[in-house]
């Protein structure tokens, strides 16, 4: 066992929060028994997280819940059922049951929280941070090639990989067993859709969500004390905070301000669930102090981009810090729009799904790829989306083309919620996801795609559950709950037109006028020196050349199609993420 001190003010990250302080990293030695399992009888439990239903899991582990943690709770159902149980568990966790034959790592259902382990000769290590594995004697750190095109390909790392070839993160619901045999490794839980034929009706389905929300916010509720939620003008924020306000008045929310019309919308919200208005503008942070602090706890394995609600959970941290945030991750896939394909279609090819995953989270068009980096990356860069998807598709065991993209996207930590809000956001202030309960994930596996269609389901569990709330506009319309989009609406989604006029307005002004709204960040790059400067300080360093990615002439025609209006702000950005990596791990700085 390797002892690591934690740093600054998210030093939970360095150890199990309810175990030995400041247990960084643990290493099993094959064949030898664990020191910290040597005296606890039954064996002994490090939990990286928290339970929600305590009660549950005290009844399920028969023991008493008064005056025992949560890491006390898991231990007792852990020695009594083992992993058949643990679906039923509701919180967001790792833990590592530590026992004399061995030791067991395990995630919870959707495996939001990151804990990475490595398999040498000799022993399996695992830690909450990668620089921890790193520097154990013996390991030569080398790129993950793939995990590194998955990264410019689309902002995050496919899977159970890390930028540290080797080194992989532990999946959802899973067990891992470390013993002085072979590992196994096993999934107590999958996603298995049942859409095709509904027994339950539309009205029947919502009613059904209503209940799972209200139970599953009201237990989030009971388990903390204080706590806020973000809050935006769409779906997701006011329908948790709805529910929570039904129970409880002046519920803190914080609201970036990235649009006055959403501001606006925001504060109505706030007013009619009486809760405790914050307002946060984010383009007003030092970003090289946010890209610094936001490196040091991603080290590579998020893309940079995800940083931006840092400032805002450190200023929540330096004042009286909530215990949580209720955040809707998933809740736009789950009840939502978000990744819906129709009309429905029972039988795709491999080709047809890999081009609608390209067609959602390929962050760039190849071409302009192509225009800015190396032949030789370019060309790797083309191979790895290919290998990225195909390496999936066996596993997206579903026959709508709907629920293969969406399996991809639990597959794959949904993205940029999951891998940046739990695992950075939260070494100041931890993270919670009501609409993901058992309950409410259950029911989103039985709802037909085509009732979701406009966010028909997601606005019908709040128009009925909270007409007040349901009452002030959808940021995304302009309009009440009740209404659905308008042709417009539909026609802007799918046109880039915003994007065309900025384009054409700063060529035809030499770039004085600028049309892209504020929130946009090629725009805060055009228009704010520091964050300009910030990114090109890393990407205009002579190490960054000297990967073999982009060289000076591409940097430059990089940053000009920036300045034309084209948003390829993210590509920037995963430069910059990568070359933070390589200067961390592969320079040894």
């Amino acid at each position: 066992m390797v002892h690591e001190e934690g740093i600054g003010r998210w030093q939970v990250e360095g150890r199990y929060v309810d175990a030995a302080e400041n247990v960084g990293i643990h290493s099993w030695q094959f064949g030898t028994q664990s020191p910290l399992a040597s005296d606890a009888g039954e064996g002994c439990l490090v939990l990286d997280g928290y339970v929600v239903n305590r009660a549950h899991v005290a009844a399920e582990a028969g023991v008493e819940q008064a005056g025992a943690s949560d890491a006390d709770l898991l231990r007792a159902l852990w020695h009594r059922h083992g992993a058949a149980s643990l679906d039923g568990v509701e919180g967001d966790f790792n833990f590592v049951a530590i026992e004399a034959a061995g030791v067991t790592l395990v995630s919870s259902r959707l495996g939001a929280r990151h804990l990475y382990w490595y398999v040498s000769e000799d022993y399996v290590a695992f830690s909450t941070r990668m620089d921890s594995i790193s520097r154990l004697a013996g390991f030569s750190p080398r790129v993950n090639q793939l995990a590194l095109m998955e990264m410019f390909n689309f902002g995050y790392i496919g899977c159970d990989r890390s930028l540290l070839d080797g080194v992989r993160l532990l999946p959802a619901a899973s067990c891992v067993s470390i013993g002085s045999g072979p590992i196994d490794e096993r999934r107590y839980w999958r996603l298995n859709f049942e859409n095709e034929n509904p027994a339950e009706s539309f009205d029947d389905l919502v009613d059904e969500a209503i209940d799972a929300y209200r139970h599953s916010v009201q237990d989030h509720l009971n388990r903390f004390e204080r706590l806020t939620v973000p809050l935006s003008g769409g779906l997701d924020s006011r329908t948790l905070l709805a529910f929570a306000a039904e129970s409880r008045d002046a519920v803190p929310v914080h609201h970036c301000s990235w649009y006055s019309a959403e501001a606006r919308i925001a504060r109505q919200l706030a007013t009619e669930c009486r809760a405790q208005w914050h307002e946060y503008d984010p383009l007003q942070f030092d970003y090289s102090s946010m890209l610094a602090d936001g490196d040091a706890i991603a080290q590579g394995n998020i893309h940079s981009h995800q940083f931006w609600f840092l400032p805002l959970v450190q200023s929540m941290a330096s004042d009286e810090a909530p215990q949580i945030v209720l955040d809707g991750y998933l809740m736009d896939v789950l009840f939502g729009d978000t990744f819906l394909l129709l009309p429905e279609r029972r039988v795709v090819s491999p080709s047809e799904t890999r081009q609608a995953i390209n067609r959602l989270w390929r962050r760039c068009r190849p071409d302009l790829v192509r225009r800015v980096f190396s032949p030789a990356f370019y060309d790797d860069y083309e191979q790895a989306n290919r290998r990225s998807i195909d390496d999936q598709l066996p596993a997206l065991d579903a026959s709508s083309l709907t629920n293969q993209v969406q399996s991809f996207s639990f597959q794959n930590r949904s993205n940029r919620y999951s891998v940046a809000l739990p695992n950075v956001q939260r070494q100041y202030v931890d993270y919670a996801y009501p609409g993901t309960s058992r309950r409410l994930v259950d029911l989103y596996r039985r709802i037909p795609p085509h009732f979701k269609e406009g966010a028909r389901f997601a606005r019908a569990i709040v128009s009925r559950a909270a007409p007040g709330v349901a009452a002030v506009s959808w940021a995304k319309t302009g309009r009440p709950l009740n209404c659905d989009k308008g042709a417009m609406d539909r026609l802007f989604e799918r046109l880039p037109i915003q994007q065309a006029s900025t384009m054409l307005m700063l060529r035809a002004t030499g770039g004085k006028v600028d049309l892209s709204h504020r929130a946009d960040l090629n725009r805060h790059f055009r228009r704010h020196a520091g964050f300009r400067r910030a990114l090109l300080d890393v990407a205009e360093d002579e190490r960054t050349f000297s990967r073999g990615i982009i060289d000076g002439d591409g940097l430059r025609r990089l940053t000009g199609m920036i300045d034309h209006g084209w948003p390829v702000i993210f590509l920037l950005q995963a430069l910059v993420t990568v070359e933070l990596f390589h200067r961390r791990f592969i320079d040894n700085e």
